[in-house]
C-alpha cells in the first residue's frame, strides 16, 4: 500500500470521528488542548491495530474504548482534578493583579462546533444527559469532581447510551461494579445538574450581547457594569482569584481599564453551549495588530449578565477556529 493510499484509508475509516472522539475526551478531562491530543493518540492506535475490527458498525464503540482507556491513563499519571476559582477558594475582597497558577489546574471552554449530532441517538430516555447539556460548562466542572472509573461510567451510560454489560466489560469490572459506580456519581452529579443546561438565547439576550460587546469595546464601565446582574460572578483562569457581585466586578474591570488601557475587540461565538466572547487586545500604538487576549463565556439569566467566565489562554484560539491576531480593521461583525 502506497503512501497515498494509506493517508486515504485512514481518512476515510477515522476522520469522520475525530469530532466525537475529541468531545468524549474533552468531557472526560476537562481540558481542549488534551483532549485534541488524545484523540489523535486514539486514532493513530486505531489505525495501527485496524485489522481488530472488521465491521464498520463495531468502529465507532471500539474508537471510544480506545479513548476512555488513553484518558484513564491520561488521569492517572496526571493525579490532578481541573477545576474553576470559585471551586477552590472564596471569592476575592480586593483586587490583586497576582502571578497566574499552572494552567494545568484549570478547566478550558470548547466550541461547539465539537457538538456531534450521532452523539444524541434519537430520543433520548429521561436518565440520560441531554447533548447540549453534556458540554455545559457547570456539567463539565461537576465532572471533574469524579473519580476517573466514576467519569468513564457516567459518560458511557448516561451520555453515549451503553448498557452497564458493555461498560463494564471497557473498565475491566464487574456489572455490580458498574452500578455502583454509576450510582455514586450520579448522586454527585444531580445537586448541580439543575443548573448545568445552557439556556437558550432570546432575542432580547441577543440584544443584551451586542450592548455588552459594545460596552467592553468602547470601555464605558458605567454602561458596562449595568449589564450585570447584582450577584454576578467573574471567574478569570489561570488566576486563582474570582469576584462575587456587581460592584466587585466593577472594581476590577475598572482597575484592569485604568493601568491596561490598550483597545479591545471582541468575536461573538458560541463555547459549551453558551453564548462567549473572543478577546482581542491591542496596544495604543496607531495601526497595530490586535492580539488574541482570552475568550470569554457568558451566562444570561433573566436579561442580566449572571456570570463571566474568562479563559487566558490564548493558545487555544486555534483550536477554535480563531486567528491569533486580527488586523486593525477587524473586529465585531
Amino acid at each position: 500500500m502506497n503512501a497515498g493510499t494509506s493517508d486515504e484509508s485512514f481518512g476515510t475509516l477515522f476522520e469522520p470521528h475525530r469530532r466525537s472522539i475529541t468531545l468524549h475526551c474533552y468531557r472526560m478531562l476537562g481540558s481542549l488542548q488534551d483532549a485534541e491530543e488524545i484523540a489523535q493518540e486514539t486514532l493513530l492506535r486505531a489505525w495501527q491495530r485496524r485489522d481488530e475490527v472488521r465491521a464498520s458498525s463495531a468502529l465507532r464503540a471500539w474508537l471510544y474504548r480506545i479513548a476512555t482507556n488513553a484518558c484513564l491513563d491520561h488521569l492517572r499519571k496526571a493525579r490532578r482534578r481541573r477545576a474553576l476559582p470559585h471551586l477552590l477558594a472564596a471569592a476575592s475582597s480586593e483586587i490583586r493583579f497576582g502571578p497566574a497558577a499552572d494552567e494545568r489546574l484549570w478547566i478550558e471552554p470548547a466550541p461547539d462546533t465539537l457538538l456531534d449530532p450521532e452523539d444524541d441517538l434519537g430520543q433520548r430516555p429521561e436518565e440520560r444527559v441531554s447533548l447540549l447539556e453534556s458540554v455545559g460548562l457547570a456539567f463539565i466542572t461537576a465532572l471533574q469532581l469524579l473519580s476517573p472509573k466514576q467519569r468513564a461510567a457516567l459518560l458511557l451510560v448516561d451520555v453515549l447510551g451503553w448498557n452497564p454489560h458493555e461498560t463494564a466489560a471497557l473498565l475491566e469490572t464487574s456489572v455490580i461494579s458498574v452500578n455502583s459506580l454509576l450510582q455514586r456519581a450520579r448522586k454527585s452529579v444531580a445537586g448541580r445538574r439543575q443548573d448545568s443546561a445552557p439556556p437558550q438565547v432570546s432575542g432580547s439576550d441577543a440584544t443584551l450581547l451586542q450592548r455588552f460587546i459594545a460596552t467592553w469595546e468602547s470601555g464605558d464601565l458605567e454602561a458596562f457594569t449595568a449589564l450585570l446582574a447584582d450577584d454576578a460572578l467573574l471567574s478569570m483562569p489561570p488566576q486563582p482569584q474570582w469576584y462575587a457581585g456587581r460592584e466587585a466586578i466593577r472594581r476590577f474591570f475598572a482597575a484592569v481599564w485604568s493601568v491596561d488601557p490598550g483597545q479591545r475587540r471582541l468575536l461573538p461565538l458560541t463555547a459549551n453551549g453558551e453564548p462567549a466572547v473572543a478577546v482581542y487586545r491591542r496596544s495604543m500604538t496607531p495601526n497595530a495588530a490586535y492580539e488574541a487576549s482570552g475568550i470569554t463565556l457568558i451566562t444570561i439569566r433573566e436579561g442580566r449578565v449572571a456570570q463571566l467566565t474568562r479563559f487566558a489562554f490564548p493558545r487555544l484560539f486555534p483550536l477554535f477556529g480563531l486567528p491569533s491576531y486580527l488586523a486593525s480593521g477587524q473586529g465585531t461583525p
